[in-house]
């Protein structure tokens, strides 16, 4: 199966640590993602992926599409400070001495991966996975609106 990726190869594509509690986020919102890629995709492209005949840079699309819009979807709990250490942005001479990510720069990357996620699979988006593009490369929402004569 091409989707869900295996939180294991989402660690490895990503390049974090394989803490269990990371493993745990992402296990916890796989269901989210899936939802969010089918929302995003093309009916019959969608379709093509779950039934696994598609070729490989699509299969390669949705792969990197799936890790980022997983970490996109969970950065805001993997940066909470905890008995662990979270997303930290500086760690100071003092080992003890931290600092994690605000939450503007949390935002800021949450959009960047979305985007990075929606580019990889843009081929293959439907009319919604577009304007959701649009809106973050924007930074507008687009609405449809029914002109009438009067």
């Amino acid at each position: 199966m091409i989707l869900p990726v295996a939180v294991s190869t989402v660690i490895k594509v990503l390049n974090l640590p394989n803490d269990a509690r990371i493993t745990s986020v992402f296990s916890e919102h796989e269901d989210r993602v899936m939802t969010l890629l089918e929302r995003f995709s093309d009916p019959l492209a969608w379709e093509d992926l779950l039934n696994e005949s598609v070729e490989k840079n699509q299969q390669s699309s949705y792969k990197f599409a799936y890790c980022y819009l997983l970490l996109a979807n969970t950065i805001q709990f993997l940066n909470l400070k905890t008995i662990g250490e979270g997303i930290i942005k500086t760690t100071g001479f003092d080992s003890n001495s931290t600092e994690l990510l605000t939450g503007a720069e949390i935002a800021s990357w949450q959009k960047r991966l979305e985007i990075d996620a929606l580019e990889m699979i843009k081929e293959y988006l439907s009319e919604s996975g577009y304007a959701r593009y649009r809106e973050l490369k924007m930074g507008v929402r687009v609405q449809r609106t029914k002109a009438c004569l009067i």
